[in-house]
């Protein structure tokens, strides 16, 4: 008697041991090793029948394409590397969050390297680059004149985001700070708030250093001057001294107050309520910057400038594509205007 095979053809068994190869997917389906890859490329001119059939037992093989050894062969690694510092401040894994679902969609990759608070980044450059990233974004922290060099001549495009730096080899991408905290002095001399003071962070850092000069600027169109300016850190314990000091016994009146970012605002808020008598907003008017979601809580319900997250990474992102400025610092930088958040606290 004749024996019947149940095997299945050897287009459809399964491969076992080791794993499948974009080779072995080439020759179940009798094609071009090239072809196959063309297939998981969406630039790639090729047959929609015959992708849809490679798809299809990719699949059903388990085979998925090595993005780096693409990568090798392209010269690009689709890897965008991302230097943040000052995790603690929730406007910046807000940042993260979108950054990375916008790289996403735009067929990259996140490397995330983390630096402490203040810190800079030329410790890490040297290990960077040697994930052969495409390109590197910086946001709070500091990058050396001579590590952004290094970067160029490796042809790695740099962009700050939400800082201005004075170096027209990199990308500055940010909010126009200095004008939206002369927004702010407008809208709180429209008060009657006849004195101002200002909460600032790190005096080395741009966005501390623009927003205080918008302030000043803001102020002086309405023959005001700035009656404080106390540093917090960008911290919330900092903001909660910077609030002590401001409203300490034999202190000059204060009417209201501006942080250079939500955290310390809030933590302004939290003295006035808890260690003074002083009424917000009837008293002393509190505005932040950033619009965090917790300045948003009813609690809270911080009057604060809305930082334009989402535009700001969108254009970071075109700039990747753009290599490094070949102009003036003032035509490597993009500054994207906010809008003031008003709320019960001014």
């Amino acid at each position: 008697m004749g024996h019947t095979s149940t095997n299945p053809p050897a287009a459809h068994r399964p491969l076992t041991g080791s794993r499948v190869t974009a080779r072995d997917l080439a020759q179940r389906l009798g094609v071009a090793t090239s072809t196959v890859t063309r297939a998981f490329d969406p630039q790639s001119r090729i047959s929609a029948a015959a992708r849809t059939r490679i798809l299809a037992m990719a699949d059903e093989l388990g085979y998925r394409p090595n993005a780096i050894a693409r990568s090798l062969n392209q010269r690009r690694t689709g890897i965008v590397a991302l230097v943040m510092g000052d995790m603690s401040n929730p406007f910046y894994p807000a940042v993260l969050e979108t950054f990375s679902l916008q790289l996403r969609e735009s067929g990259r990759q996140l490397l995330l390297f983390v630096v402490p608070a203040g810190g800079d980044a030329d410790a890490l450059m040297p290990q960077l680059l040697q994930y052969q990233v495409d390109a590197i974004v910086v946001t709070a922290a500091r990058l050396s004149s001579h590590m952004s060099d290094l970067c160029a001549r490796q042809g790695v495009p740099v962009v700050f985001l939400n800082r201005r730096v004075e170096d027209p080899s990199v990308w500055s991408v940010c909010c126009d700070n200095q004008r939206m905290a002369a927004e702010v002095a407008e809208y709180l001399v429209g008060q009657n708030r006849r004195a101002c003071a200002f909460v600032s962070g790190d005096p080395q850092v741009s966005t501390t250093a623009d927003r205080l000069r918008g302030f000043e600027q803001g102020l002086a169109v309405h023959g005001q001057r700035l009656a404080a300016c106390v540093q917090g850190g960008y911290s919330y314990e900092g903001g909660r001294a910077a609030a002590a000091q401001l409203f300490s016994s034999g202190q000059p009146p204060v009417d209201a107050v501006f942080c250079a970012n939500d955290v310390m605002a809030l933590g302004v808020l939290s003295h006035l309520r808890m260690n003074t008598r002083l009424r917000v907003p009837e008293d002393v008017a509190v505005v932040g910057f950033d619009d965090i979601r917790a300045a948003a809580y009813a609690e809270n319900d911080l009057t604060t400038v809305h930082q334009p997250v989402t535009r700001m990474i969108e254009c970071a992102i075109r700039l990747l594509d753009e290599g490094r400025p070949n102009g003036s610092v003032t035509q490597a930088l993009r500054e994207i205007p906010g809008y003031l958040v008003p709320r019960s606290t001014a």
